[in-house]
C-alpha cells in the first residue's frame, strides 16, 4: 500500500509538472493542487509511520525470542558440560550456531512475507483468468477458423484446422501478396462506436499502396484489423491470395506478415535473438540481412561481440536509427510477399531514413513484395503505385497518386496542401 500511495503521488506531480499552465490558468487551481498534493503526502507518511512501527514491533519479538532462544541453549550447554554429557568443543560449536538464530528468523519472516505478497498476485490473476468463462474478459481467437461466422462455415463448408496451417505454411503462403480488405468494419470493443466503416480496397500483388488521412481517421486500426489483434465485424472479410485470414491460426498469419513499426520493438538477449527468435536462422543469413540493411552497422557488429552483442530490453542501449535497422534486417530474414511499415522512418534522421527507404526499394519493391506504408510524412507515399484516403473509418480517395493530385478539391490535394502551408508557417526562409 505504501509503494502504490508513494506511486500515485509521483504521478500525479509529474503530471501536474507537465499541465502546470494548465493549473495556473484554473480558478484556484494553485490551491485545489496543493491540497490534494498535501492529502497523498501525508497518506504517504502515515503509511510510512505504520510501517515502520509495525517492523519495530517485529524486530523487538524476533529479537527476544531469538535471545531466548540462545538463553536456553547457553543454560542446556553449561549443564550438560557440568556433568560431562558434553564435550566443551561441542558446547562452543553450539553456542555459535545458536547466536545467528536472530539473522535465520529475520530471514525466515522476510521470504514468507514475499512468498505471501507472490501468492497473492497469483490469486489475483486467478481471479482475472475465471472471469474468461463468463465472457467478460476478451480472448485472442487462436485457433484456426475461431473468429469466423458459424454462418459464414456452415454455407462454404469450411473446416478449418492446424492440418490447414501447417500446409500454408510448407506451401510457403502467401503466395503473391494479394489483399483484399472487403466491407471491413471494426470497433474496439461492444460498447465503442466504429472506428471502420464498411472498408474496400483492393492491394494488387507486388504493388505498393500508401494510406494516409488525418489524425482518429482509421489508418492504424487498418492494421490491427490485417494483424487480428482486434477482429472485425462478421459482415466483412479481409483475405490473403483468397485466403480469409479468420480462417487461419493466429500465429501462422503472423509469421507469414513482416511489419516494420513507428516504434522499433528489441527483446532483452542477443542480437541473433532479436533477428530471429526461432533460431532457425543460420549466422552467415543474419550477417547478409544486417549487410543488405546497414553495411556500416554491420561492421560496428562485427567489431565488437558480433551477433552475441547483449541487447537491453527495448533496446535502449541503441539508438533510433540502430534499432530501426535491426527490425528492418528482421524483415528481411522473415522473406515474407507482404511487408507493412507504420511511419517506419519518422524517427530518424535523414541519411538513415534515405539508407533504409532504399533498402527497402531495393530488397521488397524490386523483388515483387506488397508493401502497404501507413504514413503521416505525404511525401513517403506520393511515389506509390496507390494511395487510400481515409477518413472517419471510411475510404474517401482510392488511387494513383497522380490521379488524386489533379483533382482539385479532392481530399490528397487538401492534405497536400495543409502540409505545405504548415511547413511554410514552420520554417518561410527554407520554402
Amino acid at each position: 500500500m505504501n509503494s502504490n500511495i508513494i506511486s500515485i503521488s509521483d504521478t500525479q506531480f509529474s503530471e501536474a509538472l507537465q499541465g502546470v499552465e494548465t493549473i495556473r490558468s484554473v480558478s484556484e487551481g494553485r490551491q485545489i493542487w496543493s491540497e490534494a498534493h498535501r492529502g497523498f503526502t501525508n497518506d504517504n507518511l502515515s503509511v510510512f509511520n505504520t510501517v515502520k512501527s509495525l517492523d519495530r514491533w517485529l524486530s523487538f519479538r524476533l529479537e527476544f525470542l531469538g535471545n531466548l532462544v540462545v538463553f536456553s541453549v547457553s543454560l542446556a550447554s553449561i549443564l550438560l558440560s557440568k556433568y560431562g554429557k558434553l564435550a566443551s568443543g561441542s558446547a562452543g560449536w553450539g553456542l555459535t550456531q545458536a547466536l545467528s538464530i536472530t539473522g535465520l528468523l529475520n530471514w525466515a519472516v522476510r521470504c514468507l512475507t514475499d512468498f505471501e505478497t507472490q501468492m497473492m498476485s497469483v490469486l489475483r490473476i486467478t481471479e482475472i483468468t475465471d472471469l474468461d468463462s463468463s465472457g467478460k474478459i476478451p480472448k485472442e481467437k487462436k485457433e484456426p477458423g475461431a473468429a469466423m461466422p458459424s454462418i459464414f462455415k456452415e454455407k462454404l463448408g469450411l473446416s478449418p484446422s492446424s492440418k490447414v496451417d501447417r500446409s500454408l505454411l510448407q506451401t510457403k503462403w502467401p503466395w503473391r501478396g494479394f489483399i483484399s480488405f472487403r466491407n471491413v468494419s471494426l470497433k474496439y470493443n461492444s460498447a465503442s462506436p466504429l472506428v471502420l466503416k464498411k472498408v474496400s480496397i483492393d492491394v494488387p500483388p507486388g504493388s505498393t499502396l500508401g494510406v494516409v488521412g488525418r489524425t482518429g481517421s482509421g489508418k492504424s486500426s487498418l492494421l490491427l484489423a490485417l494483424f487480428r489483434i482486434v477482429e472485425i465485424e462478421n459482415d466483412g472479410s479481409i483475405s490473403i491470395d483468397g485466403i480469409d485470414i479468420r480462417s487461419i491460426g493466429l500465429k501462422t498469419l503472423r509469421q507469414s506478415l513482416s511489419i516494420i513499426p513507428q516504434e522499433p520493438i528489441l527483446f532483452a538477449g542477443t542480437l541473433l535473438f532479436n533477428l530471429d527468435a526461432t533460431g532457425k536462422v543460420s549466422e552467415e543469413e543474419a550477417w547478409e540481412a544486417l549487410k543488405k540493411a546497414s553495411p556500416e552497422l554491420m561492421e560496428e557488429f562485427k567489431g565488437g561481440n558480433g551477433l552475441n552483442t547483449i541487447i537491453t530490453e527495448g533496446g535502449k542501449n541503441f539508438s533510433v536509427g540502430e534499432r530501426q535497422i535491426i527490425c528492418l534486417a528482421r524483415a528481411l530474414l522473415r522473406k515474407s510477399k507482404i511487408l507493412v511499415l507504420d511511419e517506419a522512418t519518422s524517427s530518424v534522421d535523414s541519411r538513415t531514413d534515405k539508407e533504409i527507404q532504399e533498402t527497402i526499394r531495393k530488397e521488397f519493391v524490386e523483388k515483387g513484395v506488397t508493401v502497404i506504408t501507413v504514413a503521416h510524412r505525404l511525401e513517403t507515399v506520393l511515389g506509390n503505385d496507390k494511395i487510400v484516403v481515409l477518413g472517419n473509418g471510411q475510404v474517401l480517395e482510392y488511387g494513383t497518386p497522380s490521379s488524386l493530385l489533379r483533382r482539385s478539391n479532392g481530399e490528397l490535394r487538401k492534405l497536400v496542401d495543409d502540409d505545405v502551408k504548415k511547413r511554410r508557417s514552420a520554417d518561410p526562409v527554407s520554402i
